[in-house]
């Protein structure tokens, strides 16, 4: 049997404050994806997450957050799709 083990994360209050920040700046970065996704329909993650270096250039709240962490949200939204279309 495998047991995984729970840790309660007790942040301090800059802590909590940054972490909401990111999750607030990763949920505008898949709306603006899925607003690209929505006036163009021949697009792919791979080439969505070639456009993000040139994203960070002018919407400098990116430039804090992790490049692995934007394009996992891409892939996210890509990943969210496939499943609606298999259902």
């Amino acid at each position: 049997m495998n047991y995984n083990y729970r840790y309660r994360l007790r942040p301090s209050d800059a802590l909590a404050e940054q972490l909401a920040w990111t999750v607030d700046t990763c949920r505008q970065v898949y709306n603006h994806f899925l607003h690209r996704l929505n006036r163009t329909d021949d697009t792919s993650a791979y080439s969505e997450q070639k456009l993000l270096p040139s994203l960070k250039k002018w919407w400098n709240d990116l430039k804090q957050v992790h490049s692995k962490v934007l394009q996992k949200v891409v892939q996210r939204l890509y990943d969210n799709l496939s499943t609606l279309r298999g259902r």
